[in-house]
């Protein structure tokens, strides 16, 4: 999806909170997401990640976020389905059976997958990625250079996202159909594609580790940023607020 990781500025909730505190808060909500019990206590994790997705100005990024991990979330749900053999079947299938457990434990492993990915996804789109990095290392008391390696790979992401619907656009105004639905023959026009977009990847690399060094990679330390990034009370209000969500997900 394009623009899934991309930060684009914005005020509201979630670009008001320091981003360190705000990784720490989606982490402590993605491992909350596997740790209930329960497909409410999942559903109300997810709910309440888009609600506050919605007053930041990114309520269709994360519904469409939302709708990607579903998807990709298919292949885990039809597993579940079919591999639980307790409880009593709905449904025979021959060799399969579907039973009531089965269907519950796989939507709850859906829920799961997306309120625990949703959290994440959101902070790294609502956070600048030099702003992360200057707060892991003045917060966190992070290596910049760890910092540095973690921001420069989520740029990435975007970047080679970009660059491969730049190429296949290319492919497609020769004639290449990638529209195609047989997974096997569209997996067989994307594989070839992949080769010159890791050349690219590592030409980039190279380019930004000299550009790096040439800024004085090596000096850089908690000190070295020009903005500071103090906690305050918007923060204790939203580790309050996470506290007290995360809580009520687990008594649901």
């Amino acid at each position: 999806m394009k623009g899934l990781l991309e930060c684009d500025g914005g005020k509201g909730v979630i670009y008001a909170v320091n981003p360190s505190l705000k990784v720490i808060i989606a982490f402590a909500a993605g491992m909350s997401a596997f740790a209930v019990k329960s497909i409410s206590g999942a559903l109300f994790i997810a709910l309440f990640t888009i609600a506050a997705a919605y007053f930041s100005g990114l309520g269709k990024k994360a519904v469409s976020t939302a709708l990607l991990i579903a998807k990709i979330s298919i292949l885990f749900f039809v597993i579940q389905l079919l591999c639980v053999r307790r409880g009593n079947p709905i449904l025979n299938l021959g060799f399969f059976s579907i039973t009531d457990a089965g269907l519950y434990y796989a939507v709850m492993m859906a829920l799961k997958l997306i309120a625990a990915s949703l959290p994440l996804v959101l902070v790294l789109s609502a956070t600048k990625r030099s702003d992360l990095a200057n707060s892991l290392v003045y917060n966190l008391h992070i290596p910049f250079k760890y910092a540095f390696a973690l921001t420069t790979t989520l740029n990435f992401i975007p970047g080679l996202a970009s660059e491969m619907a730049q190429v296949m656009e290319a492919q497609k105004a020769r004639g290449v159909d990638f529209e195609i639905k047989n997974p096997i023959k569209k997996a067989a026009l994307i594989v070839p594609l992949c080769l010159p977009l890791m050349l690219s990847c590592v030409r980039r690399t190279e380019n930004s580790a000299i550009a790096a060094q040439l800024r004085g990679f090596e000096l850089r330390g908690r000190g070295s940023a020009y903005k500071k990034y103090p906690l305050g009370m918007k923060d204790a209000i939203a580790v309050l607020a996470c506290a007290v969500v995360l809580s009520a997900a687990f008594i649901l």
